[in-house]
């Protein structure tokens, strides 16, 4: 008797491990696994949810980013436009009254390090204090973004012995283009191509555009009469 309840006991210990490391253990292997699973989502969902409000927040102020993008192809054209430059410089030497005696942009020329380009302008204005003043006021005032590099003042009298002032100015422009992008050689099968047209081209980087000097008259009467 004592014998069987030994072997029952035996039987059931024997049982138990194997119930143990046969369903349990692999068991408590995949609750273990199913709660990593768990944690790397509940991660992954948190980041998301991050991602989320940060592309509502974008979304908001479109808007504002839109603007901003507008106001910088403002200050820094693609484009050179120096046609459009130079109307405004002409409309602002009609609104200050000073009479523009020369204008001479440069060709584009690239930055180190950049993928923007610089025209350097010299002008020189001539009028009276207040005058040229205003026109300075009115270069910074310009919806492209131009910057003065140096300013030359000399003063002088007119026929009525009121002083003017000549101003010699140093401006430069940023764009993100050349003024007339180089076109790609044609195909002559190697014959070569010695035309005007392509000795202009590679010339034309280095030349420079004068303006010529406006007529547009002095605002006040001694300048007019100047």
């Amino acid at each position: 008797m004592r014998r069987w309840v030994i072997l029952t006991l035996v039987l059931a210990l024997v049982l138990a491990v194997a119930w143990w490391f046969f369903l349990i253990s692999p068991r408590n292997g995949r609750i273990a696994e199913a709660r990593d699973d768990l944690d790397a989502a509940q991660q992954q969902e948190a980041a998301l949810r991050a991602q989320v409000t940060q592309l509502q927040a974008i979304r908001d102020a479109e808007v504002e980013y839109l603007a901003g993008i507008g106001q910088m192809e403002s200050l820094i054209p693609a484009q050179p436009r120096l046609d459009e430059f130079i109307d405004d410089v002409y409309a602002l030497c009609d609104t200050t009254g000073v009479q523009l005696l020369n204008l001479a942009p440069a060709m584009p020329v690239a930055i180190t390090g950049s993928e923007l380009r610089q025209i350097t302008v010299a002008t020189t204005i001539d009028g009276d204090f207040f005058e040229v003043l205003g026109f300075l006021f009115g270069i910074m005032d310009m919806d492209r973004l131009v910057r003065v590099d140096a300013i030359a003042v000399s003063s002088g009298q007119d026929e009525t012995g009121a002083t003017t002032l000549s101003a010699s100015l140093s401006l430069r422009l940023y764009t993100l283009a050349d003024l007339v992008p180089l076109e790609p050689l044609p195909d002559d099968g190697g014959a070569g191509n010695t035309g005007e047209g392509t000795g202009e081209q590679e010339m034309a980087p280095e030349a420079q555009t004068t303006i010529v000097p406006s007529t547009v008259p002095p605002t006040t009467g001694p300048s007019a009469e100047a």
